[in-house]
């Protein structure tokens, strides 16, 4: 046997070996020449096109599957035969050959294949190209249906923050006409109020007031995760806004016995953010170190590092494990529910601190351990603009360059 007719025949051989593999992994494999013309048509393909080898081979694949003529799928064979190996694979609804869907997937045109078209080469020389087509059918079909649940979840999810971000409202309006009310009346703007009917009149303001702010968290939530929660930038004085912060929670703390302590620099921090959502974030963070620590303190602590401002929130309350650092950011989420029932909240704060945070281009974190209390550190960025702090020296202008 000469030289020639014993490397044709180890190709025949390599050819029929890689269509019989094909078989096993269920892959489709088409072999053509320069011409495009079937050289080699596997059993998987046979089955998936109805078309046996004997009436494949032998003819143009643009024949076979005229709509093939001018399309990117032809232009891809093309490019093999100039030496390209392409890998075909499209995220939804993509084929290379058009082959019927499998069973059960009649929802398709077409099967959805993947496939990959390699230069056939011998001697440095290309003779002709070779395509695996694997079926991808299920498998886009999954990709369909989680696609289209993740779209249904978006939708149901803007519709809960509009419902939860209406109804909020819709309490709110009458709530704040209760509050005004009883302020009439507390004042005995309307008449004489006796002391236990005023003492009654403080306790349903006092009831109505938590209601509103409970309310206005969840409102502040729905905006936030919505999207539509803006932000207003302007300088901020870090320690003013410390100050009266903690002034806010001194009768709570006082009642308490706890010692609530306010750590600041010697300068006071300028930044730039705003400063309506810096004072949410610190009151829902004394507020809840206040709540849930009965011994010991509480502290407020501003420190300055680089290009950043922090605020830290520290007390000698029960502490946190490390596993339930992330989970008390969780929405609706209070790690003890013995302390939710006598403590209440709507576990809410945590978790539209956060997202306040991150809205004003920060960060919150907390640290702690069980037993040995716990801080939570909101780090916000100070801002590039010069800020002028009235009666402090005025900053050097730069040199002219």
């Amino acid at each position: 046997m000469e030289r020639g007719e014993s490397v044709k025949g180890a190709e025949t051989q390599a050819v029929e070996l890689l269509h019989e593999l094909g078989d096993v992994l269920e892959i489709g494999i088409v072999n053509l020449d320069r011409e495009l013309m079937v050289r080699g048509w596997n059993r998987w393909l046979a089955l998936a096109s109805d078309i046996e080898p004997a009436a494949a081979i032998g003819r143009s694949l643009l024949d076979i599957f005229p709509e093939l003529r001018g399309s990117q799928a032809e232009s891809a064979l093309r490019r093999a035969l100039n030496g390209a190996t392409v890998m075909w694979s499209q995220p939804f609804h993509g084929h290379l050959l058009p082959l019927d869907p499998p069973t059960g997937h009649e929802a398709f045109a077409r099967m959805q294949q993947s496939a990959r078209i390699m230069p056939w080469t011998r001697d440095g020389r290309t003779e002709g190209v070779v395509a695996l087509v694997q079926d991808v059918t299920e498998r886009v079909a999954r990709e369909d249906q989680l696609r289209h649940a993740l779209e249904r979840a978006e939708v149901a999810s803007q519709a809960k923050s509009d419902f939860l971000a209406s109804m909020s409202h819709e309490l709110r309006t009458p709530l704040a006409a209760i509050v005004g009310y009883m302020d009439l009346l507390e004042g005995e703007m309307v008449g004489p109020v006796e002391p236990l009917q005023k003492d009654y009149l403080g306790r349903v303001k006092t009831a109505a007031r938590h209601l509103m702010s409970i309310i206005e968290e969840i409102l502040t939530f729905s905006r936030v995760e919505a999207g539509k929660e803006s932000v207003f930038v302007e300088v901020v004085n870090a320690a003013d806004v410390a100050r009266e912060v903690k002034a806010l929670f001194e009768p709570q703390a006082q009642g308490k016995s706890l010692v609530l302590g306010l750590d600041l620099p010697a300068s006071a921090p300028m930044l730039r953010t705003d400063d309506t959502k810096l004072r949410q974030i610190l009151i829902n963070l004394l507020g809840n170190a206040v709540k849930f620590t009965d011994v010991g303190g509480v502290t407020l602590a501003v420190h300055c590092a680089d290009d950043r401002v922090l605020f830290e929130v520290s007390d000698t309350g029960p502490g946190i494990t490390l596993a339930d650092r992330e989970r008390v950011f969780d929405a609706f989420t209070q790690l003890d529910q013995s302390h939710k029932r006598r403590k209440g909240g709507t576990g809410l704060g945590l978790p539209v601190s956060r997202k306040l945070a991150h809205l004003l281009g920060g960060d919150l974190r907390v640290d702690g351990a069980p037993g040995g209390g716990t801080k939570f550190t909101l780090t916000l960025p100070s801002g590039n603009t010069p800020v002028v702090v009235p009666g402090a020296p005025a900053a050097a202008a730069p040199a002219a360059r």
